[in-house]
């Protein structure tokens, strides 16, 4: 609405009207005001849903979609810890690999093979595990293993002919090491805490964790 649309209404309905966009009116403010503050929130307004269609850094530059892409039509792969119990594991086949496999009549699918190391540095894994995935899957939560250091996920695909081609591999990524005493307690084991941990409520979390993942402590 325009200054002079809003001078042409009535002081009643300018306060009805600032009521509807939250705007407090205390009594007897001057007509002048209430039309200057419609004003400054109609312009916030509509500079708000500007940025919200696309995003530029300089006039040159082209918008930002609202939406991403499925695919980058790169052939990678990468992680996150979501926290110490679960990793996420995400990648993407660029069109070119895709079509290669999918045309060779040997191929019998993509799979993760996660491995664990014991330092950052070690070429030979202490253990792994493999991890059935599909052509149109694109990311998996995956759960850790208690009590590994180190982790790495390579993206493979196999073949009924020969061994598996490796596409992309992960970082290697360290795990977070829980305390010693955390890693070791047992229902009705009683273990001294320090002050600061005390403050933590570690008491009432191990407690829920042992009434809602039981199973976990049987490991």
């Amino acid at each position: 609405m325009s200054r002079q649309q809003l001078e042409s209404m009535t002081t009643a309905d300018l306060i009805e009207l600032a009521d509807k966009y939250g705007i407090d009116i205390p009594d007897n403010l001057n007509r002048a005001f209430i039309i200057g503050e419609l004003l400054e929130i109609q312009e916030e307004y509509y500079s708000a849903e500007n940025k919200k269609t696309s995003v530029q850094i300089v006039d040159t530059d082209e918008p930002v979609p609202d939406t991403l892409p499925l695919s980058y039509n790169n052939t990678c792969i990468d992680c996150l810890l979501r926290n110490p119990a679960w990793i996420f594991a995400f990648w993407d086949i660029k069109e070119s690999d895709l079509a290669k496999l999918s045309s060779n009549r040997n191929f019998s699918g993509i799979f993760l093979h996660v491995s664990f190391f014991e330092y950052a540095d070690d070429e030979q894994s202490t253990d792994s595990f493999d991890i059935k995935t599909d052509l149109d899957t694109r990311e998996q939560y995956i759960l850790l293993p208690p009590e590994k250091k180190f982790l790495k996920i390579d993206l493979a695909a196999s073949f009924t002919d020969r061994q598996p081609d490796l596409l992309a591999s992960t970082r290697v990524v360290s795990l977070p090491q829980e305390r010693e005493d955390i890693q070791n307690i047992q229902p009705g084991k009683k273990i001294e805490y320090s002050p600061l941990v005390q403050l933590s409520g570690m008491k009432h979390i191990l407690h829920d964790h042992f009434l809602n993942h039981r199973q976990s402590f049987t490991i």
